[in-house]
């Protein structure tokens, strides 16, 4: 009997896991319906609660492969929201934990877009910006970042005295 109750209680913490996922992945589902198939825009709150729900499903499964796809989604909901320091936080929590996804090298090039654009923090953008052209030199946002960097700064009418 001693030797049951061990296998007893990981099999009950096994199902009530599996079942907070399926609920968690069922809330996603449902958030992700209810913010993109509308026509107008999506509610501030249903966006925010989406974020979250995305974040809780990659902090509840790290080792799930949709957990990185998860946090790029929120990257890209929140960054439409006025809440950039959320979006950073995001953006750095999938930098630590998801160097090698596919879709962070266009993360690292958002954090420097999202300090240049909405914070006007000039050095943050450069530092985001030099860091993707080290880890990416011939990476598909490398152009980007050096044309950002060589303008990094410059008013929309500096910007266009010069091409003139």
């Amino acid at each position: 009997m001693k030797k049951i109750t061990p296998l007893l209680i990981m099999a009950v913490a096994m199902l009530l896991f599996g079942c907070a996922n399926e609920n968690l992945s069922d809330e996603i589902a449902k958030l992700e319906k209810q913010a993109f198939s509308t026509e107008g825009a999506v509610e501030p709150q249903t966006a925010e609660q989406l974020v979250d729900a995305y974040c809780a499903f990659a902090t509840q499964n790290p080792e799930n492969q949709a957990s990185a796809e998860y946090l790029f989604k929120a990257v890209n909901v929140s960054m439409n929201f006025d809440n950039p320091q959320k979006t950073i936080g995001i953006i750095d929590r999938m930098l630590t934990e998801y160097p090698d996804y596919q879709k962070t090298p266009t993360t690292l090039f958002l954090k420097g877009f999202i300090y240049e654009t909405r914070f006007g923090n000039y050095d943050q953008a450069r530092a985001a910006y030099e860091k993707y052209l080290e880890l990416y030199p011939d990476g598909e946002l490398a152009d980007d970042c050096r044309a950002s960097i060589e303008y990094l700064g410059l008013s929309p009418d500096e910007l266009i005295k010069m091409f003139e």
